[in-house]
């Protein structure tokens, strides 16, 4: 606490208002703002009834797959974002980002940003959904069911009321995580402005041009939308 208090205390006095009145800066903040929300929305919308299948059913190769989910948590975020530069100099890849669009979709775009955002957070959002539908008793949508009522609306009307404290925590863990990838981020998308510049990064440029300052002011906003989150 007191190694974040004294950013804002070292901020100084002219700092603020050089940066917010940046188009650059704010470029990069706007962009933060909405690949991250774009991101963990699409990873809510995958983790709900990945999770779900992940706690209710066992298939072939449960096991493998419920393993595989934890590999974006437990390795670096390097390692991933190398992977998925590694896959879009593939074959399939190149097919993906250029096949369509002769500049790219991925490689170098705020696309990639949400990307990268989402291979990483939907693995956040899966642990933490699954961990409740693990902890519902399944006995509630078996009497849902009894007294009539299909399974898509069990799944609306009783399940997911119930594990609803874990659909809000999963929205915040993921969009926490996301918001402030650095490494694989500047891998698969670089650091151009205005057009893949994101807070963190801005603060990686503003640091290496020696305008600490900004850079300051830049992490003070993330610690303010951090702890607001």
């Amino acid at each position: 606490s007191a190694l974040l208090a004294g950013i804002f205390f070292m901020i100084p006095a002219g700092a603020v208002k050089t940066t917010l009145t940046d188009p650059a800066l704010l470029y990069s903040m706007r962009l933060s703002i909405i690949t991250t929300f774009i991101s963990t929305a699409l990873s809510i919308l995958v983790a709900v009834p990945s999770g779900y299948v992940l706690s209710r059913r066992r298939f072939p190769g449960h096991f493998v797959l419920d393993n595989v989910l934890d590999l974006p948590i437990v390795l670096p975020p390097l390692v991933m974002g190398l992977a998925i530069l590694i896959f879009f100099n593939s074959s399939a890849g190149r097919f993906l980002d250029r096949g369509l669009v002769k500049e790219g979709i991925f490689l170098y775009h705020a696309p990639g940003i949400v990307l990268v955002q989402f291979v990483i957070g939907c693995a956040f959002a899966v642990r933490v959904i699954k961990a409740g539908f693990d902890g519902l008793d399944p006995t509630l949508e078996e009497v849902a069911m009894t007294l009539g009522a299909g399974p898509g609306r069990t799944f609306f009307k009783v399940t997911v009321p119930n594990i609803m404290p874990s659909l809000v925590a999963g929205v915040v863990i993921t969009w926490a995580r996301v918001f402030g990838l650095f490494g694989p981020i500047l891998m698969v998308c670089g650091t151009m402005r205005f057009r893949t510049e994101i807070m963190p990064t801005s603060i990686f440029l503003e640091t290496s041009i020696g305008r600490l300052e900004v850079a300051m002011v830049i992490s003070a906003c993330m610690v303010i939308i951090s702890m607001t989150t």
